[in-house]
């Protein structure tokens, strides 16, 4: 019997560390909002990763130029994508960042690794001016890339974790379906939450910035900045300063003969 043991033992380790085997686990999309309409984006996706040699290919690609797509080659796993529509909202700074591997069999040569994905996304929310210094902010339809049903409603399967948290000087207006993790909306709510198995029907997720009059003053004069910044880089601004430059020679010129015919 011991040896019997033993032997399926072997079997395991020996068939663990044949086959490179990759399965898709979970993802977790954090999305920070901001005052402006777009959001950083973090998404960790978990791998269980079967076999030596599996863990080998994880491990000696961490230090490779990393791609959503090499990774999708390397592991064979569809779901290793942005689940931000990228055009809808441009995708800018990318970074995949593979998480050292975790073990999580003290027989198999069974691991778990994360592959965490940031990037900013441009426009991910509508802004618009609702009154003086107070803006409003909706998530764009069709901003997010998660699976949809046939009315094009979101659906999270049962391994999608979405979340939107919000800055601190900020409300929240609506949150249509509401968050799993909130029973009574608040305007001072800041993070919501919504998990695997859902359908976000008609989605809606609307929030208010106002900005302060210090806000609003250096936001004016750095307009007036860059206007005149881009006037001057322009050909038209080169040819004003040439003019000035010409003007104000003339200047001197003229008064350093007024002052030697005196």
């Amino acid at each position: 019997m011991r040896q019997l043991f033993l032997l399926l033992c072997l079997v395991a380790v020996f068939s663990g560390t044949v086959g490179a085997v990759f399965t898709y686990g979970n993802t977790n999309v954090r999305i920070y909002a901001d005052h402006e309409g777009n959001a950083h984006v973090i998404e960790k996706i978990s791998i269980k990763i079967d076999g030596e040699s599996s863990a080998e290919t994880y491990n000696s690609n961490i230090a490779i130029t990393n791609d959503i797509a090499s990774w999708k080659t390397r592991t064979g796993i569809d779901k290793i994508r942005y689940h931000v529509n990228h055009n809808v909202a441009p995708i800018t700074n990318l970074r995949v960042i593979p998480q050292p591997l975790q073990k999580i069999s003290l027989i198999n040569p069974s691991y778990e690794g994360v592959l965490q994905i940031e990037y900013d996304a441009k426009g991910l929310f509508e802004k618009k001016q609702v009154k003086a210094r107070t803006y409003e902010l909706s998530i764009v339809k069709d901003g997010l890339s998660f699976s949809t049903n046939t009315r094009g409603d979101i659906v999270l399967e049962e391994t999608d974790y979405l979340y939107i948290i919000l800055p601190d000087d900020v409300q929240v207006k609506a949150v249509d379906p509401l968050a799993q993790n909130i029973n009574v909306l608040s305007k001072n709510d800041k993070e919501f939450f919504w998990k695997g198995k859902t359908i976000l029907q008609d989605f809606r997720f609307v929030y208010v910035y106002e900005e302060s009059l210090r806000d609003e003053v250096e936001a004016y004069f750095a307009k007036i900045k860059d206007t005149f910044y881009g006037f001057i880089s322009s050909q038209d601004g080169i040819y004003a300063l040439i003019m000035g430059l010409l003007i104000v020679a003339t200047y001197f010129v003229l008064k350093a003969k007024v002052g030697r015919n005196e």
